[in-house]
């Protein structure tokens, strides 16, 4: 049935990719400006609509080929499949005996700890939902997740789209609403989600211990928090990573084909969401060749093709879900996109060490400087003293550094972010051979329980105590609390023929700012820079420390300043000014 299933899909999309490929240039165009919010969408032009085209003919040659022949071969395949034995139904088996496991014996004294530091962690995420918002997930909103779910799969003009966290904001939205914690609530979810699978799989490679008091480390993790707090993909990419090493483990001590494609799946899902998963997703694939080449001599090289084939599934599934944006744009939109500027050798060469840098200022900042070096002692320390974690360690290593090589690139700190999670399993681990060491040399009634509780109670409290005086960092991500008192004065006094015009930086944070106050979207663009008739009362929003003035934001508009007669300055905050004025 699922081999029917792909086959059917396949040629669904290449019936939808023939059609596309046959529409012409003003009929594309007239639906992308009517979906678009200031109603005109200039980045589309003849020649990216002949190649999107072009390639759209591709993708349905191609789509429609392998349907054909999944149909054609799909008895062989089915056969295939059965003769690996009830994998499905083995891994059912072992996940209720794991759940079964953790609520029984030595755990369940455990059990109430975990369940207290998974509830900590969400309160301090979601005590951050309530932080100004930031530019990207305002524009991500207001761009992307307001428009229609077909331009969202395909449009990846701006890296802004994470296209999976943009449709479950999309979701979000629709079901609760416009607002800022309906727009951080996928994120939010998947950040608290992370935590347990995060104490899984460290439970599951070392102990209990460990898991535990690296638990606590994520649960208080201030860059983490941050990031769960915000309408951005990140926290999403973080979940996907640790249930593909939660599966990865399963697959490991099973050779369940059916955790080796879960792997697939889960690191697919993440690029959909941001493509810097690539990262994440290697370091798994990696440490899963390093972990069972250790492991396994005589099952080897069959355990290596069940690996093998989640690797396919990972890169056919990731083609598949961006289908619609290779279409579109081609390859190089996801590999270096334009936005990012140009990459150069020289460049990359003179700029590495300071961006490698900032990802160390990041993380010092949420915590201090001594905590992070604590850190990175534990790292060598953990590195040395397991080969469990030296296998994770050097996995994550070669999956990122030759890469950023390649690509010329060191992306910003939060690309990074999810390497703290490695990072704070190394200090738990670290921390549990020195509390070993006092019990043995020092203390011999410092019992693991007790010494794990208290240890982990300090980390979160101690960790937590300097996140939350940390964050949010006003310097290093910006954040728009005016747009927000902005829209609520607005919401007071805008009536229907109304304007307001803003400038970037100011533009989507005010934009959303106004949506989640119930303005209306046609108070804030002029529609093909169409100039305003006389009479329009205007509401010019602008920002003096950005060298902004009344006449700029006209112009930003194409309306010509002598046009309009400015009356009294309405409102003046720190950053932000409002002023008023109507069309001659």
């Amino acid at each position: 049935m699922t081999v029917l299933i792909t086959a059917v899909t396949l040629l669904v999309i290449a019936l939808g990719a023939g059609l596309l490929s046959r529409a012409s240039f003003t009929s594309v165009r007239g639906y992308l400006d009517t979906v678009a919010p200031d109603g005109e969408v200039e980045h589309y032009t003849p020649a990216m609509h002949e190649g999107a085209t072009r390639n759209a003919g591709w993708a349905a040659w191609i789509a429609g080929t392998l349907g054909v022949l999944l149909l054609s071969g799909r008895r062989m395949v089915s056969r295939r499949v059965r003769s690996q034995g009830p994998a499905w139904a083995t891994f059912k088996a072992d996940a209720w005996t794991a759940t079964g496991r953790s609520r029984r014996g030595k755990d369940d004294d455990q059990r109430m700890w975990v369940f207290l530091l998974i509830g900590i962690g969400a309160v301090l995420r979601i005590w951050q939902l309530g932080a100004p918002v930031i530019y990207d997930e305002a524009f991500t909103y207001t761009y992307y997740a307001s428009r229609p779910i077909s331009v969202i799969l395909s449009d990846y003009s701006y890296p802004n789209n994470h296209i999976l966290h943009t449709l479950l904001v999309k979701l979000s939205t629709a079901v609760f609403g416009v607002g800022l914690w309906q727009i951080r609530l996928p994120a939010l979810l998947a950040g608290i989600a992370m935590m347990p699978l995060c104490y899984l799989f460290v439970r599951a490679m070392f102990n209990r211990y460990i898991a535990l008091m690296t638990l606590a480390l994520v649960a208080a993790s201030g860059c983490l928090i941050e990031y769960s707090a915000l309408g951005r993909g990140y926290s999403l990419t973080w979940f996907f990573f640790m249930a593909a090493l939660v599966a990865g483990r399963h697959f490991v001590k099973t050779n369940n084909a059916v955790s080796a494609v879960a792997v697939g799946i889960c690191c697919a899902l993440g690029m959909w969401t941001v493509p810097t998963m690539i990262y994440p997703a290697l370091t798994v694939y990696l440490w899963l060749m390093f972990y069972l080449s250790g492991k396994y001599e005589s099952s080897l090289r069959q355990r290596v093709l069940k690996l093998v084939l989640s690797f396919v599934v990972f890169v056919l599934l990731t083609g598949l879900f961006y289908s619609p944006v290779l279409v579109v744009y081609g390859l190089p939109q996801l590999t270096s996109h334009p936005e990012l500027g140009v990459v150069t050798w020289e460049m990359f060469a003179y700029t590495h060490q300071d961006k490698s840098f900032d990802f160390w200022v990041h993380v010092v900042d949420t915590s201090s400087t001594w905590v992070a070096f604590a850190g990175f002692a534990g790292i060598i320390y953990a590195a040395f003293i397991t080969s469990k974690f030296r296998k994770l360690f050097i996995a994550m290593a070669l999956g990122t550094v030759p890469l950023v090589i390649l690509q010329m690139n060191v992306a910003p700190p939060r690309t990074w972010y999810w390497t703290l999670i490695v990072f704070h399993i190394s200090s738990a681990v670290a921390l549990f051979y020195l509390l070993k060491f006092i019990q043995e040399k020092l203390a011999p009634r410092f019992q693991k329980n007790m010494r794990t509780v208290i240890a982990s109670m300090f980390l979160v409290v101690f960790t937590g105590i300097l996140s939350m005086t940390s964050l949010p960092r006003g310097n290093d991500l910006p954040r728009y609390p005016e747009a927000a008192l902005a829209a609520e004065y607005l919401a007071t006094v805008v009536q229907p023929g109304d304007l307001v015009l803003m400038q970037f930086p100011w533009e989507a944070p005010i934009e959303f700012s106004c949506l989640a106050e119930g303005i209306d979207r046609d108070r804030l663009h002029v529609p093909g820079n169409a100039r305003p008739v006389p009479g329009t009362r205007l509401f010019v929003l602008l920002s003096p420390a950005s060298s902004q003035t009344p006449a700029t934001v006209l112009q930003h508009y194409v309306i010509a300043p002598e046009t309009v007669a400015f009356g009294t300055k309405l409102k003046d905050w720190m950053r932000l000014e409002i002023h008023g004025a109507v069309v001659r």
